[in-house]
């Protein structure tokens, strides 16, 4: 039940070989350093040139069709950069401009609004016909609930960026609909739920229209806590950081296991509480606690992740995904698959000190299993490579070789949120450990992954959750060798397909700021490291 940070439910759908026609895992091959593909930086229009625009356009045909999009600043009317990513500046600014247009919630008071995580739109199924290919537009499951998902991680991880990127305002737009959800009418906090809808939902809302997940886990709350500390950090307010410390406080109050051997916290809270304990969720806490100077609920989470380290028969050199879910604070360790935000999200936490083992999970992670491997030969490794049969909507990117890592050692295709971490956490491996502890390949996969994701950007101006073709029917088939699969399946219950998907892009955004063109690393750019500045005192 790791790697679930949306409130899913890991289930496995089988340990399937990975094989798209010609496609599949390379081995890593040693290539030069490369600094990325063609691009150019977007244009800026100023407040005043457009306003000198609407004049002449009310002059000549006497209408002007005004927008508004929420609190919306000069310093952020932006149009779409109009050349490729060619480097970390003009890959920020495609960024820039998609996190800007994409769609907001429009009810709460303010003019705020969570962003919608996938879409507006996909990029198309494929042409294997309208029962296996076609994507229901605007967004996965508009069909069965018409209402898009606006998961509060995805939101949070974009706040973060916008800290990081200097974009308080519209960062401050974003926490100022957490605020409108986090505190009810009495002013009581009460954590929020796993995904909302663009349909009105207030403070303690589990289910109903305005809900499109109600599941309220540790480790979105714990990212939605981070993304006020960093914020608190960067400006030095300090009621933003009371309410990273709130967050914090009502997690340890509902699912602390800290008097348990194994320590950390469970995985779910009422209304619909859940008992396991979830690696990746104890990285969040860890790194919120961390953060806040909460000595004593950063050990605790700490001691969870180091505790994980090699129970998987499948995986021995990995960390497992948590415990199982049979009573309070369970200390049983079921048969999971190896997931790759675990592996990664715990190295660039630095929760587990131990060199040894972050070389031995990365030495794992960057294998890939042959096209021909069956039986356990197909669980080993996350390295993979996929082709772009489809393109972008206006053709760019057809034939695309790409390069990146599954979601799990049980699933198919890569997976771009977790691809954009893993590469920062490459980063920081080969910065911290690298000297010490070397990885073969470390480079070449820095290096492919990293012009994997900017030949992504330029080609469809966000990034994709999937390249990989097929709908929701093709993923149910599950056949892995078709040309269209069904998007990229974790194996543990759900797939991505080829929509936008702002987590991935704002994480492919902390990526370029984290590693610039010439190899500089800025810790401040991590989200589960501390931030450049201190997160102002209680005190203060």
């Amino acid at each position: 039940a790791g790697a679930d940070r949306r409130g899913r439910f890991a289930r496995r759908r089988g340990t399937r070989v990975m094989q798209q026609e010609g496609t599949m895992h390379q081995p890593l091959l040693e290539t030069g350093r490369q600094s990325g593909g063609l691009r150019i930086a977007g244009r800026r229009i100023s407040l005043r040139a457009l306003m000198l625009t609407g004049l002449a356009l009310l002059v000549a045909f006497g209408v002007v069709w005004v927008t508004t999009v929420g609190h919306r600043e000069a310093d952020k009317m932006q149009v779409a950069p109009e050349g490729p990513c060619r480097d970390s500046e003009s890959c920020l600014a495609i960024i820039d401009s998609f996190l800007e247009r994409q769609p907001r919630q429009t009810y709460m008071s303010g003019g705020v609004g969570l962003m919608q995580t996938f879409g507006p739109d996909s990029f198309g199924g494929g042409d294997c016909g309208e029962h296996m290919c076609k994507l229901v537009e605007p967004c996965p499951n508009y069909q069965q609930t018409p209402h898009c998902r606006f998961d509060v991680y995805d939101n949070a991880l974009a706040a973060i960026y916008l800290t990081k990127r200097g974009k308080l305002p519209q960062a401050r737009d974003v926490l100022g609909a957490f605020l409108q959800l986090l505190y009810d009418d009495t002013g009581k906090m009460v954590l929020l739920a796993a995904s909302y809808t663009d349909a009105p939902a207030k403070a303690g809302d589990y289910q109903g229209v305005g809900v499109s997940d109600g599941a309220v886990d540790t480790g979105n709350n714990a990212w939605i806590g981070l993304a006020f500390a960093h914020f608190a950090a960067a400006t030095g307010e300090a009621c933003y950081a009371r309410v990273a410390r709130e967050i914090l406080g009502q997690l340890k109050q509902g699912v602390s296991c800290m008097d348990d051997k194994l320590g950390g916290f469970a995985s779910r809270l009422a209304p619909y509480p859940h008992f396991y304990r979830s690696t990746e969720h104890n990285i969040d806490a860890f790194s919120l606690a961390r953060a806040l100077n909460a000595t004593a609920e950063a050990a605790s989470a700490a001691q969870f992740i180091r505790s994980m380290w090699g129970h998987s028969d499948q995986a021995p050199p990995t960390y497992v995904t948590g415990t199982g879910d049979a009573e309070q604070c369970d200390r049983a360790i079921p048969l999971a698959a190896a997931a790759a935000d675990v592996q990664f999200w715990s190295l660039l936490s630095d929760a587990d000190p131990d060199t040894g083992r972050k070389q031995a999970s990365m030495e794992f992670a960057l294998r890939s299993p042959p096209m021909d491997a069956s039986g356990d030969a197909k669980l080993d490794g996350l390295w993979c490579t996929d082709v772009d049969r489809i393109g972008s909507p206006g053709g760019d990117g057809i034939g695309s070789r790409l390069h990146g890592f599954r979601f799990t050692t049980w699933g198919n295709g890569i997976q771009w949120e977790n691809t954009a971490s893993a590469v920062m956490a490459l980063a920081h491996y080969r910065a911290s450990y690298a000297p010490k502890a070397p990885l073969k390949g470390l480079d070449n996969a820095i290096n492919a992954a990293r012009s994997s994701m900017m030949s992504l950007l330029t080609s469809y101006r966000a990034m994709p959750a999937s390249v990989l073709g097929g709908n929701i029917n093709a993923y149910i088939k599950n056949d892995h060798a078709a040309d269209y699969p069904g998007g990229s399946d974790t194996g543990i219950g759900w797939t991505y397909l080829r929509y936008p998907h702002v987590a991935a892009t704002a994480w492919a955004g902390l990526v370029f700021m984290f590693e610039n063109d010439k190899g500089k690393i800025d810790t401040n750019a991590n989200p589960f490291g501390l931030p450049a500045k201190p997160v102002p005192s209680r005190q203060e």
